[in-house]
């Protein structure tokens, strides 16, 4: 976070579930504008979603988005998650 002249809150990061990029309060989780996750990646309380449920809508965005199969946007689905710092350990990505 960074501060301009005149006090206002600047926010600008990436989504580590997700890589989107953050450039308002508003793009972070729900009532934390300091959080790592973006508003599509939280609970409503602003905490992270649990990896299924992540896993299930980004591979939903993939088949709608990119018209993949579901094996083939579960596929890619696994390999981006696999990259992104909040799920990079995560067991069910991990040799994959």
């Amino acid at each position: 976070m960074s501060y301009d002249s005149d006090e206002t809150i600047q926010v600008s990061a990436t989504c580590v579930s997700c890589g989107m990029p953050m450039a308002s309060a508003a793009d972070h989780a729900p009532g934390h504008p300091e959080s790592a996750w973006c508003a599509y990646c939280s609970t409503p309380n602003g905490d992270l979603q649990s990896f299924e449920e992540r896993f299930e809508r980004m591979t939903q965005w993939e088949m709608r988005r990119k018209g993949r199969d579901r094996a083939s946007a579960e596929a890619a689905t696994r390999a981006y998650m696999s990259a992104m710092p909040a799920w990079r350990d995560y067991p069910r990505l991990r040799g994959k």
